[in-house]
């Protein structure tokens, strides 16, 4: 079994599986180790010899800390004249004292990963806003607060958006989705809320706000999103949106919330598009 000593960082880095290939140069000593001679043909050939498990060192005396860790494949690269360990499991730590630290930034890094891992679930893979499931678990939370009754839902539907697939494809129809997205993110902080993508071309912001400053957003909002178009060599398309407000107060339930903002958009649409209507 080979030891190898690293710096205190990249052990760290090996601990913490930031890295799962361990390059070391090729010197005289690497290759006098891992090569392997054969004869094919009556040529001399090299092969690498593979390794079960590797010795990970930081650091010199008796108390340096210690990794004994799996070696999956050994691997050289020509591009770098590097040989390329490929780590595995870790079988064994020693130094308790220092096993302790790693072992706490292991626990960090793994929260932090979760972090992420749950935030990228929540988002909409296309514009980036929150996503469904995201707006339904935020809704009971929202919805078990004191100031339940100051929470909003604003229903955001893309008008004639079937015709600009139809029209100009599904690229430039993803662009117009995108575009809103990043409108209504811009906009749900203004309104103190969040923004998520209901389904398709329908978005909800959920927000804490009073009714005279929620108006005067939503009306500026309305505006922005017409005043930019999108390019197409075709040509620009405008973009317009059809919206409903409702507010907790009147609802009986969350999902009543929501249902009340939907009607909202149908009946804009049905009084000629590009409108706001609160019910």
């Amino acid at each position: 079994m080979y030891k190898i000593s690293v710096s205190k960082e990249l052990f760290q880095e090996i601990l913490l599986k930031k890295i799962n290939i361990l390059e070391k140069e090729a010197s005289k000593y690497w290759q006098k180790e891992l090569l392997e001679p054969r004869i094919e043909n009556d040529k001399i050939k090299y092969g690498i010899k593979q390794v079960d498990k590797l010795t990970i060192t930081n650091g010199l005396g008796e108390n340096k800390p210690q990794l004994i860790i799996e070696c999956k494949k050994v691997d050289y690269s020509f591009k770098k004249d590097y040989f390329e360990f490929h780590l595995g499991k870790i079988i064994e730590q020693k130094n308790s004292d220092l096993e302790e630290n790693y072992k706490d930034n292991l626990i960090e890094e793994l929260l932090r990963e979760k972090a992420k891992l749950e935030e990228s679930m929540h988002r909409d893979h296309l514009t980036g806003v929150y996503n469904r499931r995201k707006m339904e678990n935020d809704l009971g939370l929202y919805t078990s607060q004191r100031n339940a009754n100051f929470l909003t839902a604003v229903f955001i539907d893309a008008d004639r958006f079937k015709g600009i697939n139809d029209n100009f494809g599904h690229d430039t129809g993803d662009r117009v989705l995108i575009y809103l997205g990043k409108k209504l993110e811009k906009y749900a902080k203004l309104l103190n809320g969040e923004a998520y993508r209901y389904g398709g071309e329908e978005f909800v912001i959920l927000c804490f706000m009073n009714r005279d400053d929620l108006e005067k957003h939503l009306e500026n909002l309305r505006i922005d999103i017409k005043s930019q178009k999108i390019y197409h060599p075709k040509k620009d398309i405008s973009i317009t949106v059809s919206i409903g407000v409702s507010f907790y107060k009147d609802c009986k339930t969350k999902e009543d919330l929501v249902k009340r903002a939907d009607i909202g958009v149908y009946k804009a649409k049905n009084s000629g598009r590009d409108k706001i209507v609160y019910v």
